[in-house]
């Protein structure tokens, strides 16, 4: 009796560094370097606008 069998190779993938060092040479888009904004100043802008929506994001960060 013959067997018809296929075998499937695994290949595998060069993994690059994780440290989110941008590479000069790299190609595609990079992160932006941008500040993290004032969480201050956006529980207060959200506030002025939905008093509700500036509680339960103050529960859910833990600010």
């Amino acid at each position: 009796m013959v067997k018809d069998s296929v075998d499937f190779e695994r290949r595998t993938r060069r993994v690059g560094p994780k440290d989110g060092v941008p590479n000069d040479g790299d190609e595609g888009p990079s992160r932006p370097d941008v500040d993290r904004p004032d969480t201050q100043d956006l529980l207060r802008r959200m506030r002025r606008v939905d008093p509700n929506q500036a509680r339960r994001y103050r529960q859910r960060t833990g600010e």
